[in-house]
């Protein structure tokens, strides 16, 4: 068994040379942005070619075009601050007002205990206390603001 395991690990190895040296063969891969534009660095000083101009036998210098493509921004969408609630990502201690139990709120709602989410309800900002199979994307984002806006509620404060 352990021979297997010497035969592997020395494929393993000669694998991870192989990549290693031959990674410098590799040409660079393109950037995740498409509108970025990737420039070389000439590593031989390189001259015009000339043509020589029949009429006044004076060489000139042939041109080529280069086409070089700008960096494409796409616009962002302009956000209404007023409208959206921020939504709190650190942990918050919150008070009970009823019995004055204090608990640790973070932005999963799972972890959250029952009276948090029984006030989330009686302050208008959830339909229904969610179970944790109920929990979907739309569900996510709307317990999340509901969450960030109770902690910045005085009632609860510690």
């Amino acid at each position: 068994m352990s021979e297997v395991f010497f035969i592997l690990t020395v494929i393993y190895v000669a694998y991870v040379v192989f990549i290693v040296v031959d990674d410098d063969n590799i040409e660079p891969k393109k950037s995740a942005n498409p509108g970025a534009v990737a420039f070389k660095q000439p590593t031989v000083a390189q001259k015009p070619a000339l043509v020589t101009d029949k009429q006044t036998e004076q060489p000139t210098p042939i041109v080529k075009p280069t086409k070089v493509e700008p960096a494409v921004e796409t616009p962002k969408a302009k956000i209404n601050k007023l409208a959206e609630p921020k939504i709190e990502l650190r942990t918050v201690l919150m008070k009970n007002p009823e019995t004055g139990e204090e608990a640790k709120v973070a932005t999963n709602y799972r972890m959250v205990k029952r009276w948090v989410k029984e006030a989330l309800v009686t302050e208008g900002l959830l339909d229904k206390v969610y179970k944790n199979t109920e929990l979907d994307d739309a569900a996510k984002i709307k317990v999340a603001k509901a969450l960030s806006i109770i902690k910045a509620m005085d009632k609860y404060k510690l």
